[in-house]
């Protein structure tokens, strides 16, 4: 067993050292070919609390920044969508998550929240990187926002992460022993928190067709205090599209 001296036993360590700082600001992305973002590889950016499970960003409204911008170059016409399509405000609340309507908000994925969080969830790659495998290689020095940190390339065994976490862990789809050897990359500073988590979510593509699950910390303890709508401030999906018609998309992002 590696010892947490060794790219090994950092790497192991580094789930459970991450989330005992308790609080964080986030970038998430996802991006083909590498497990290095690009700024319009960015899905959305905001505050998480590791405790209670819970993340509040700025979302981008077609997948990424990159999709959100070719769409809008197409445009449907619709007034005001270009100027407004920036983002919109999310919650993530467990294996739950809102999106912001006007001044209330719908739920897109209502569940059980004590479950495992979606592999859309930021966080996402954070639980699998509780699945790390101690067969880490450091990569070398490379700073992330600025801080010092060391890249490390590894493999991540999901089904190692579901027994560490008392939610479990949602899968992608793709071959079951795929998800024994999901390549992964972790960038840690002089702490051993990581600042960069990447996790390749579709194992068995080409290298240069592999979509990256990406998400990046910095700012540990900062303030978040999220809130969950509650019951009275949740529309049904009906009533938010009915009320979207009338607000254009981001407007209280």
């Amino acid at each position: 067993m590696p010892t947490v001296s060794e790219p090994g036993g950092r790497v192991t360590a580094a789930a459970a050292r991450t989330v005992a700082a308790g609080t964080a600001r986030l970038l998430a992305a996802w991006c083909t070919g590498s497990p290095l973002p690009e700024a319009p590889d960015r899905r959305c950016d905001g505050v998480a609390d590791f405790a209670r499970r819970r993340v509040r960003v700025s979302q981008s409204m077609f997948f990424t920044d990159r999709t959100t911008a070719a769409l809008m170059e197409l445009g449907d016409g619709e007034p005001g969508l270009r100027e407004n399509a920036g983002h919109m405000e999310m919650i993530y609340d467990g294996a739950n998550a809102y999106v912001r309507v006007a001044d209330s908000w719908t739920g897109i994925s209502l569940a059980d929240p004590g479950g495992p969080l979606g592999p859309y969830d930021p966080l996402w790659p954070l639980d699998a990187l509780f699945g790390a495998s101690d067969d880490a290689v450091e990569i070398g020095p490379e700073a992330v926002r600025a801080v010092p940190a060391t890249r490390y390339r590894l493999t991540v065994d999901l089904a190692r992460a579901d027994a560490a976490l008392p939610a479990g862990v949602s899968v992608p789809s793709g071959p079951y022993r795929a998800l024994s050897r999901m390549p992964a990359e972790v960038w840690l500073d002089a702490a051993g928190l990581a600042r960069r988590i990447s996790v390749s979510s579709d194992p068995a593509a080409a290298p240069d067709a592999q979509v990256w699950s990406i998400v990046e910390l910095w700012d540990f303890g900062v303030a978040a205090g999220i809130t969950p709508p509650g019951p009275e401030e949740i529309l049904t999906p009906a009533e938010a599209e009915q009320l979207g018609d009338q607000e254009p998309p981001g407007r209280n992002a």
